[in-house]
């Protein structure tokens, strides 16, 4: 999915500590490395099967103002979009204002029904985990980019056991605007090279996503893309530099 779900606040979290030594075992390790300096992915649709869970929030929170949002609608017109900017599309779209203060009162009921949605419902989708398991294992970067909320990000990446492989995560909580915009990759990989403590060329990092709008941001900063179609079929995702049907289909030594 996108980003800014809230207000600016730019805190950006990285996730547990890096060693003294591990850093320096790094750096022995990847030294004349082949493998990609990192690995961004995006969250929802990529590494967790919640977009379905986010579209059931909206529809229901649109359902109040009037709004019926076919699932059609949603997946052909708003997944690539952040809370923020989808609200504001969906109301200008059929007709209504996108006034300021009722767009932050839609976020924050979507938010609470969602969370409690994630707590109950959500899943790992193919491949996401055990390709970051393997990069962490190959001392790559590992970092999500997404427009989802930290505590939406926290709730799910807990529920199924990512967060132990993840050094950044950039969240809607932290850019001011969302994708395509590429303020959250170029964040991402800023504070990769912060945590790890080595450079982090943009181009040999792969951004992992699975919406137009995200293959769109990656690119703009410079980052290499792998496409999955776990949202839009392969037509709609032409732009990336590799489509895959699963990440299963991925395998860290053959991306450099």
């Amino acid at each position: 999915m996108s980003a800014q779900r809230t207000g600016w606040s730019r805190r950006v979290q990285t996730t547990g500590e890096t060693p003294v030594a591990r850093m320096a075992e790094t750096a022995m390790s990847r030294k004349g490395s082949h493998m990609p300096d990192a690995l961004i992915f995006d969250f929802d649709g990529v590494v967790v099967d919640s977009e379905p869970l986010h579209m059931r929030g909206f529809q229901q929170v649109l359902r109040e103002v009037g709004i019926e949002l076919t699932r059609d609608e949603y997946y052909a017109r708003y997944i690539g979009f952040d809370d923020r900017d989808c609200y504001k599309h969906v109301l200008l779209d059929h007709g209504q204002p996108a006034d300021a203060a009722l767009v932050a009162r839609l976020i924050e009921e979507k938010s609470k029904i969602v969370r409690e949605l994630l707590r109950r419902e959500v899943k790992p989708l193919s491949g996401a985990i055990e390709l970051m398991r393997a990069a962490r294992a190959d001392h790559c970067g590992v970092a999500i980019c997404s427009g989802s909320r930290r505590d939406e990000i926290d709730l799910a990446g807990a529920a199924v056991g990512v967060l132990a492989y993840v050094d950044v995560i950039v969240s809607a909580d932290d850019v001011s605007r969302g994708k395509p915009d590429p303020q959250g990759y170029r964040l991402a990989v800023t504070e990769l090279s912060r945590k790890l403590s080595r450079p982090m060329a943009p181009g040999r990092c792969w951004a992992i996503e699975d919406a137009p709008a995200g293959v769109v941001a990656a690119k703009a900063v410079g980052c290499k893309t792998i496409a999955v179609t776990n949202s839009y079929p392969a037509s709609g995702l032409r732009d990336a530099d590799r489509v895959v049907t699963s990440l299963e289909d991925v395998r860290l030594a053959e991306l450099f």
